[in-house]
């Protein structure tokens, strides 16, 4: 029981791990933001204020797909904060919000973080490699199942150094 509960809990935490560990964000300024893009925003207090009815927000900070730039404002897709029902809504719902120019303070674009994910996929095939240890998984080129239980017998350890001792 205490096992399961300690994979459990290791596995909890690598998704965590690995939903962020992927991304980060990268200031950039609003002129040369491209439509399709996932960005997060700062607004002013004012903007947030109005914001905060419609969307929930707790903060100034705002996450989406840029939908429209135009001079004088900018339209975001921001995901809806409750989850929609499947007879009502599509799967993944956003809300259009129109954010001002004047109102922005900051804007963050999404970039892949090759050096998170890299550490990130190795290890969880380092994870992978040692429950296959662990468990005597014939993936990592072992006899498997064959043979006696005294013939599948592994060393705990190979000894590097003998010494001899004795006592006059």
């Amino acid at each position: 029981m205490r096992r399961s509960k300690l994979v459990r809990g290791t596995t909890l935490g690598m998704a965590a791990w690995a939903l962020s560990a992927c991304y980060s964000y990268v200031a950039a300024p609003p002129a040369g933001l491209r439509v399709g893009e996932h960005v997060r925003i700062r607004v002013s207090g004012a903007a947030a204020e109005r914001l905060e009815p419609t969307l929930s927000l707790n903060g100034r900070l705002l996450e989406g797909e840029l939908l429209e730039q135009g001079d004088s404002s900018i339209a975001l897709g921001v995901a809806l904060s409750l989850p929609p029902s499947s007879a009502v809504l599509p799967d993944h719902a956003e809300q259009r919000v129109l954010i001002p120019r004047a109102d922005l303070q900051d804007v963050e674009l999404r970039r892949l973080d090759k050096l998170r994910t890299s550490l990130l996929v190795g290890g969880a095939v380092a994870a992978v490699a040692g429950i296959a240890v662990a468990k005597g998984s014939s993936l990592l080129g072992g006899s498997g199942a064959t043979g006696t239980p005294n013939e599948r017998r592994v060393p705990s350890g190979i000894p590097l150094l003998h010494l001899r001792l004795s006592l006059p």
